[in-house]
């Protein structure tokens, strides 16, 4: 296996956080944690269409394996297709076993993650399986839980904000926890575990995002202009004012 098919298949196998499905591997029943195309580009930061060989090759090498979920009925009327989902063989597994010490990075990734989810629940809002994936990237591209969960908080303030429309209610509900958030992101500064240059960064979008004013909508779309932080939501407001 080359490096991307190795990440593929750490990634694989470690699985989905929330999901769980029961698949047929040559006549024996296993439950797996599978991921989707997507979830699987998330993971480890490269295009789908860039991981069609890879994935071929561990297949092929029976390292990783694949079920179809038939799309719904109302999902073909809005012209979606099956899903395809990844999981890792036991033999992938083996493989990882040997090639990587025992109970490293998958351990890690676990605290880590747990500590993104704790994070941005105190700042108002509970991952989707989605905002996990995207936790992952944001780990594995150097930055801190703070700042991953400042992000994701950003992002998903923006989303709600456009979401919002005319809502009058929740609009103005918007600065109080805007600057509720901010208040908790200026201790993590102080304190050392948010950098300065991200606190400013997240801390002045998050304002022009939630203030009404000509540059409002500017702000959001250069908020939601990243790809990969808007391909699905990240996270959902836990807060009352967001309840219909």
């Amino acid at each position: 296996m080359n490096a991307l098919e190795k990440r593929l298949l750490a990634a694989i196998a470690a699985g989905h956080p929330e999901r769980r499905m029961e698949v047929s591997v040559r006549g024996q029943r296993m439950r797996v944690a599978p991921l989707t195309w997507n979830e699987v580009a998330v993971a480890v930061g490269v295009r789908e269409r860039d991981l069609t060989d890879p994935i071929a090759h561990l297949v092929a090498g029976d390292a990783i394996d694949s079920a179809r979920q038939p799309a719904g009925f109302f999902k073909r009327l809005r012209g979606e297709d099956d899903t395809t989902f990844f999981f890792a063989t036991e033999k992938g597994r083996r493989l990882l076993q040997t090639d990587t010490p025992q109970g490293s990075d998958d351990d890690v990734n676990e605290e880590r993650l747990e500590n993104v989810r704790k994070i941005t629940h105190h700042l108002g809002y509970d991952l989707t399986p989605y905002g996990h994936a995207f936790s992952l990237i944001s780990l594995g591209s150097g930055y801190n839980e703070f700042a991953t969960a400042s992000q994701i908080a950003l992002v998903t303030l923006a989303t709600d904000i456009r979401e919002a429309g005319h809502n009058i209610t929740k609009l103005m509900a918007f600065m109080p926890h805007t600057m509720a958030m901010i208040d908790i992101m200026n201790e993590w500064k102080d304190r050392g575990v948010l950098p300065q240059a991200i606190f400013e960064n997240d801390g002045r979008a998050m304002v022009k995002v939630a203030m009404v004013s000509p540059e409002q909508n500017e702000w959001i779309d250069k908020v939601l202009s990243d790809p990969v932080s808007t391909a699905e939501r990240v996270a959902q407001c836990r807060l009352d004012y967001m309840r219909d």
